[in-house]
């Protein structure tokens, strides 16, 4: 087993427990639990990036070597998991968090099957075009996140169930303050991700290049988050109906990539305009 095999292992452990532990928090009301699943997540992220460190030392790409993108959105969801569960009651998010974490973890390394020559004709768009993507999807799967969480913590308070699992939930009016810019976030990367795919996607797709799947179901995923901001900011809609657009585009955006099958054969640019998919690209 190499260094780098050893370190994305040691990954995946530190993501597992943590995920046990938050869960344990949220369900248990564990403050041991609780204290000890950053340090566990922290461990992850400090494995992660000597493993992603050591991977472009051999000459990888975390942009371009089969699964290391959605490796990458892991390393990013750890991230955010552990500075946010700084306040104790946004803690219990890691429990939605650090399992997808692991998720993607588990099936960018597993999808990775080892370093890759890379072309030297690459148009030089494709790395910030690659890079939104991949801001964009961490940021989607966080408003994910916190969309459950306002539906299940609504849910508590109409049917007054205001003790236990309610009292380690981050306060309701944040949860949906916080999904709400997250989409915005999220919004902003995959429209500068869909516009820069756009110009490289001709050169590499052909003229049809917009009849491609990868690109058709992305722009569902588009239309999706454009309705909910519409609605959000034009209706003044708020609260559980706009949740459920974060849901929907969620699917829509883990859907655009698995419908990407395997960019190496079918694109160079992977996924280019926004199988959000934050990478596959050859």
């Amino acid at each position: 087993m190499t260094a780098v095999n050893l370190a994305f292992l040691l990954t995946l452990l530190c993501y597992f427990v943590s995920s046990l532990l938050y869960h344990i928090h949220l369900f248990a009301g564990s403050d041991r639990a609780r204290n000890a699943a950053p340090i566990l997540a922290g461990a992850g992220v400090l494995l992660h990036t000597a493993a992603i460190g050591l991977w472009c030392m051999q000459g990888g790409s975390v942009l371009r070597d089969g699964g290391m993108p959605l490796s990458l959105v892991a390393y990013f969801l750890a991230i955010v998991q552990v500075v946010v569960s700084f306040n104790p009651r946004w803690a219990s998010l890691g429990s939605l968090v650090m399992p997808l974490a692991f998720i993607a973890e588990f099936y960018g390394t597993w999808t990775t099957p080892g370093l890759s020559e890379h072309s030297t004709t690459a148009s030089p768009l494709l790395r910030p075009h690659v890079t939104v993507l991949l801001l964009g999807f961490a940021a989607f799967t966080l408003a994910f996140c916190l969309a459950v969480f306002y539906l299940v913590e609504s849910r508590l308070l109409k049917t007054k169930h205001l003790r236990g699992i309610f009292r380690r939930l981050p306060p309701l009016e944040s949860v949906g303050t916080a999904a709400h810019w997250l989409a915005v976030i999220g919004f902003s990367m995959l429209t500068l991700g869909t516009i820069t795919g756009a110009i490289v996607a001709p050169e590499r797709w052909g003229p049809q290049w917009y009849l491609e799947p990868h690109f058709l179901v992305s722009m569902v995923a588009w239309v999706v988050y454009a309705a909910y901001l519409a609605v959000s900011l034009l209706l003044g809609w708020r609260g559980r109906r706009t949740t459920y657009f974060l849901i929907a585009g969620f699917v829509v955006v883990v859907v655009a990539y698995f419908a990407s099958g395997n960019p190496t054969r079918n694109s160079p640019t992977g996924s280019a305009a926004a199988t959000v998919a934050v990478g596959r690209p050859a």
